[in-house]
């Protein structure tokens, strides 16, 4: 199984009605989001983040369980449903409302302790890693789990909610550090290193350590990197699209599919094969264009994609390897 830790919110998305501008409710949170498209694509998949007993809260709930995402390690939460006011714009802005809301309070006591053993790979990002009490938690959970556990790490940095730059800077590099798949927008990155090129971090991260590094480009596609060299694919969203939560889409497909042929292990897929991976971040993209074409977050399930073709090689390449690794 996949734990997918951080906040879950609800998004409020700009409309029109007549002459006045209006949000509307809907479901979001980058991890949540992420967490559904997962359960979309059939992959076996928990949540961990407390979830509020209030209205709002019981629709985020709902949702998570209509996508079939396990949440027996989510805390019940007293507090308001957290929200995020989205803007529109090419990338979309944000402002969040945490103060107190339940979907950013997990504190690193409240850390199910140990993990059930069904649970072999963590993913997390964006807010939850930089509103405390939240993100000491989920730095606790990785650095405790990093031996046992395949780690994916997805920063969505929102800079404006970062009251202490140097802090976070510190922390994600720990968590860099730590992650065995790594996926990052370019607005991260500009955030993260103004002025590098995808290429240049794709490699770097490699070289210290993470067994894929993938950088998401919007309108030209994404690149990836194993140590073993590079992939590049193009982008099939139409431009103009709702962009809200493509990225969450994007990597949950991916993580999907290496799910699916066997590959969340850090040995493994440093050696995945290229056409497999090229696959993998095909499917990827076209569920980022399947959720653009709709409002907010709202990823595909599995029907909508194309069916993937069983691909013997990669049952045969992992199980050798696998093998390998036990002699």
């Amino acid at each position: 199984m996949i734990l997918v830790a951080g906040e879950s919110l609800m998004d409020m998305i700009p409309v029109r009605s007549g002459a006045t501008n209006a949000f509307s409710p809907v479901p979001g949170g980058s991890p949540a989001n992420l967490a559904v498209a997962l359960g979309r694509l059939g992959a076996s998949v928990g949540f961990l983040c407390p979830l509020s007993r209030d209205p709002l809260g019981r629709i985020l709930t709902r949702r998570l369980e209509e996508s079939g995402v396990n949440l027996d390690l989510c805390p019940v939460h007293d507090g308001l449903a957290t929200l995020g006011f989205v803007s529109a714009g090419e990338p979309p802005g944000y402002a969040f409302y945490t103060a107190g809301t339940a979907g950013t309070s997990l504190a690193p006591e409240h850390l199910p302790t140990p993990l059930p053993p069904s649970i072999r790979a963590i993913h997390t990002g964006s807010l939850a890693l930089a509103v405390e009490p939240f993100a000491t938690a989920i730095l606790t959970l990785v650095e405790r789990e990093a031996d046992r556990c395949f780690l994916s790490l997805d920063p969505n940095i929102r800079p404006f909610i970062i009251d202490d730059a140097p802090a976070f800077r510190t922390r994600m590099e720990r968590l860099l550090a730590r992650s065995d798949l790594i996926r990052v927008s370019r607005e991260d990155l500009e955030w993260m290193h103004p002025g590098m090129s995808p290429e240049h971090f794709a490699a770097e991260r490699t070289e210290r350590g993470a067994a894929l590094v993938v950088v998401t480009l919007g309108t030209r596609g994404a690149l990836a990197r194993c140590p073993w060299g590079v992939v590049r694919v193009g982008t099939t969203a139409a431009a103009g699209g709702d962009t809200v939560g493509a990225g969450d889409a994007f990597g949950a497909a991916l993580l999907a599919s290496l799910q699916s042929d066997g590959f969340l292990d850090r040995d493994l897929l440093a050696d995945i094969p290229p056409p497999i991976l090229e696959s993998a971040l095909r499917r990827a993209g076209r569920a980022a264009a399947i959720n653009c074409s709709r409002q907010g977050c709202d990823p595909p399930w599995s029907h909508e994609l194309r069916p993937r073709m069983p691909n013997p090689d990669a049952k045969a390449t992992t199980s050798t390897r696998r093998a390998g690794r036990q002699s």
